[in-house]
């Protein structure tokens, strides 16, 4: 897709693409209505702000190109600014190349795995990558977007179709269904309801605060379950509204104690050095996913039916190589405070899962395995810690909230019953942002 604002560099590109591949379909499309609304039900949760996709990409006719490409290369290709992908390196690189063309940014969009592909045609041209297969389609060519995104992993990557009973509407069997309240108005989350999904126990919810955090845990939980599907809870579902207003996420509930409540009863040795295991598994699965879940503390850990600990609650959760915070998250900037406290003495916006989990332990039975468990996570502690890098209007903020906090510790004196606390969200909010 070359997008209106790069349409100028069409003809060379279509010239270069007729060369290096075999260009089956081309034609100028154009979507009805809001720009804005019809980019964000194209691109769902990956892209946070489509008033900005508008101004970058602009609005009328786009070009849309169907080509085959002939000497694929599919390999890890590392992408600049992210993390390293598997795909398609030969359509990679003429994507970046038609881009730059364009003068840069995202004026050319290109599909460069089959899932891709598949997810993409059916929506710009109404048929199926089986359709387009067999030859150009014979039936009308027209963008056909949906009105919610969802990724159902028994179903595909993306089944945008079987996602609507997962709130409100009449159940098809296909997803979560009999739900009840579980709990509401928990910061992000309208709504936590409990039920079944795809034949499993699940646990939805549901925001329309948070809206790009909801892709974003699915995403990043199912890219954890793969790397260690002991200690993860596993994605089901996401729903994600083409109004961008509200989404949803299932996932596979444990029902088991969380690991605050067993602490609270004492653990056993057995189970201590059983948890250290999982902690340092899922402690492997975090560097080698270069993944940072931000608030792994006792509540977020459940117990299975299996008996091991499972990781849950990766709705804000980052990857290190490419730092993106939702943007409800970046506006009420004191939420970090509030919510990711499990590293509240490294300061604000200030992580680390390895300091985390080491403290955990430091509350289990000290067996030899535990002692070694958190050795091993101190070790490689430092290595680990992810700061997120404040722009200068939240230095501004962070800076008057820390004075308000001192001006409040004066008048209090250090005899005040809250002088404690005053002192520790000073300290919290000073530290590493000085």
């Amino acid at each position: 897709m070359i997008w209106p604002r790069g349409r100028f560099a069409q003809d060379r590109i279509l010239a270069d693409m007729r060369r290096e591949m075999d260009v089956v379909f081309s034609r100028p499309l154009s979507f009805e209505g809001d720009y804005a609304l019809a980019y964000r039900r194209f691109y769902g949760p990956s892209l946070p702000d489509a008033r900005r996709k508008v101004a970058k990409c602009g609005t009328g006719e786009f070009m849309l190109v169907v080509a085959d490409d002939p000497r694929p290369d599919y390999c890890v290709v590392p992408v600049p600014g992210s993390r390293p992908t598997f795909c398609n390196r030969h359509t990679f690189e003429l994507k970046q190349r038609y881009r730059e063309w364009c003068g840069g940014g995202h004026r050319v969009h290109g599909t460069v795995r089959r899932d891709e592909f598949e997810r993409d045609v059916r929506m710009l041209t109404g048929h199926s990558a089986d359709e387009w297969a067999d030859g150009v389609p014979s039936g009308k060519i027209s963008p056909s977007l949906p009105d919610c995104w969802a990724a159902v992993s028994e179903l595909g990557p993306f089944a945008a179709g079987k996602v609507r009973p997962v709130w409100g509407e009449p159940p098809d069997g296909s997803l979560l269904m009999n739900a009840s309240v579980l709990q509401e108005g928990r910061y992000l989350n309208d709504l936590v309801s409990v039920g079944e999904c795809l034949g499993v126990p699940a646990v939805e919810k549901r925001s329309t605060k948070g809206v790009w955090s909801i892709g974003n845990e699915y995403s990043m939980s199912a890219r954890m379950h793969e790397a260690a599907p002991g200690v993860v809870a596993r994605p089901l579902a996401w729903r994600f509204a083409g109004d961008g207003r509200s989404a949803a996420v299932v996932t596979e509930r444990v029902a088991g104690d969380s690991l605050a409540e067993r602490l609270r009863r004492r653990l056993s040795p057995q189970e201590a050095d059983s948890f250290a295991a999982d902690m340092l598994e899922l402690a492997d699965a975090l560097a080698k996913t270069g993944i940072v879940h931000r608030d792994l503390f006792a509540d977020n850990f459940i117990v299975g039916a299996d008996g091991r600990l499972k990781a849950i609650d990766w709705q804000l959760a980052i990857d290190r190589t490419l730092y993106r915070e939702d943007p409800w998250v970046r506006k009420h900037w004191k939420f970090r405070y509030v919510v990711f406290g499990v590293n509240r003495e490294m300061g604000l916006g200030v992580w680390n899962d390895f300091a985390a989990m080491e403290k955990l332990l430091s509350a289990f039975p000290q067996t030899a395995a535990v002692v070694a468990a958190r050795r091993s996570l101190a070790d490689r502690a430092e290595a680990m810690t992810f700061a997120a890098p404040p722009d200068a209007a939240t230095r501004m903020k962070l800076w008057l909230y820390a004075l308000s906090l001192r001006f409040q510790m004066v008048l209090r004196g250090r005899r005040h019953r809250k002088y404690a606390q005053l002192e520790r969200r000073w300290r919290t909010v000073k530290c590493k942002w000085d």
